[in-house]
């Protein structure tokens, strides 16, 4: 069974041959690979780590920042501050995995949002350089490809600022909508031309992470109030031409899955441990109308072999029952898991993830 075959049919409910296979890395994790033997040229991106690790789903995503041009303002031994494409000026430690400082963004009023919301009125050169030949790629490896969004609220706290926007979605819920409004227009209609040049997608993925580990960042109120709309506009344009959508959310979004699921997500993921998301009562409760991606503790995994054989066993091993399980981390594969630890890990789950 290909990986396109493989993915396809556990978003429709059904029983594959094996669980699918995704993950994300942070940047530091494959460094420390390439220390302990992994290809040098598997490590320079996660797109050639799902190769190495042949992997099912793969990504082709879409910008949706101001396009800005990302430059390093400072750099130092320890540090370095860069602005990104979304204007956001930003202090990161080098070579490290850490959330990074963030100092100034572009937007901080009305003004300036009416100053650049034209740089998200075009859709020129929001797709990779060379989709070509990637998607021929995938197309002759047979892996099920998804067009990756960000959704409204994570596209906009980078230009806002994520303090800022929490507090404009409670005082002035009209320019909220018009910023929503504005990325989602966007998003379509890239996506619109993606799919209409007759390029092969099988689905999308939606980057939006509106929770933390104790719950939503906004009360479920606002998220059906302000973002709920965009939800059902963006989900509803890929159900309406057959495409199933996985939607990706750290922390702990119990509160709206009812919602989610009325706005048409196929599967939700990564269901992140440490915010109390259970796969077993989440699959027990949603699983007629979701499938669910990730749920593996990567903590647990790391403590030794004993612990991270019981970790696949049961989150695999179980999950899979009855189908609508695919394999993820619960976040992303941190820099605290050795190299031969993860293709152990992959052994694993393909051995307890049999049908």
């Amino acid at each position: 069974m290909t990986s396109k075959e493989r993915v396809r049919i556990v978003l429709e409910h059904g029983i594959p041959d094996r669980v699918p296979i995704h993950d994300g890395y942070w940047d530091e994790t494959l460094e420390r690979w390439k220390r302990e033997g992994m290809p040098e040229e598997a490590t320079v991106s996660r797109e050639a780590a799902w190769e190495y690790f042949d992997t099912d789903i793969r990504l082709i995503s879409v910008d949706s920042s101001f396009q800005f041009p990302e430059t390093v303002l400072e750099e130092d031994q320890r540090y370095v501050i860069r602005r990104t494409k979304d204007g956001m000026v930003e202090k990161r430690i080098k070579g490290k995995t850490s959330t990074p400082g963030l100092i100034s963004f572009a937007v901080s009023n009305k003004a300036d949002w009416d100053r650049l919301k034209h740089r998200l009125q075009s859709t020129e050169n929001r797709l990779p350089a060379n989709l070509y030949d990637v998607l021929g790629s995938y197309e002759r490896l047979q892996k099920f490809v998804a067009v990756a969004v960000h959704d409204p609220y994570e596209a906009s706290w980078s230009k806002i600022g994520p303090d800022n926007l929490l507090m404009l979605l409670k005082t002035d819920p009209e320019f909220v909508h018009e910023v929503f409004r504005t990325i989602t227009d966007l998003n379509l209609m890239v996506c619109e031309e993606l799919l209409a040049s007759g390029y092969s997608i099988d689905g999308a993925w939606i980057w939006g992470d509106i929770a933390y580990t104790r719950g939503l960042l906004f009360s479920p109120e606002t998220y059906k109030a302000l973002l709920y709309p965009y939800h059902r506009r963006l989900i509803g344009f890929f159900r309406q031409r057959g495409l199933p959508v996985v939607y990706h959310t750290d922390g702990n979004v119990e509160q709206v899955i009812p919602l989610l699921i009325e706005a048409g997500i196929s599967c939700l993921q990564p269901l992140e441990c440490k915010a109390g998301m259970d796969l077993f009562k989440l699959k027990a409760k949603y699983g007629e109308d979701l499938v669910f991606m990730g749920n593996v503790d990567f903590e647990k995994i790391a403590i030794g072999d004993r612990e991270a054989v019981e970790e696949i066993a049961l989150k695999v091993g179980k999950g899979k029952a009855g189908g609508g399980y695919i394999y993820h981390s619960d976040h992303s594969v941190p820099p605290t898991i050795g190299f031969d630890t993860y293709l152990k890990v992959l052994e694993l789950v393909r051995e307890y993830g049999r049908y």
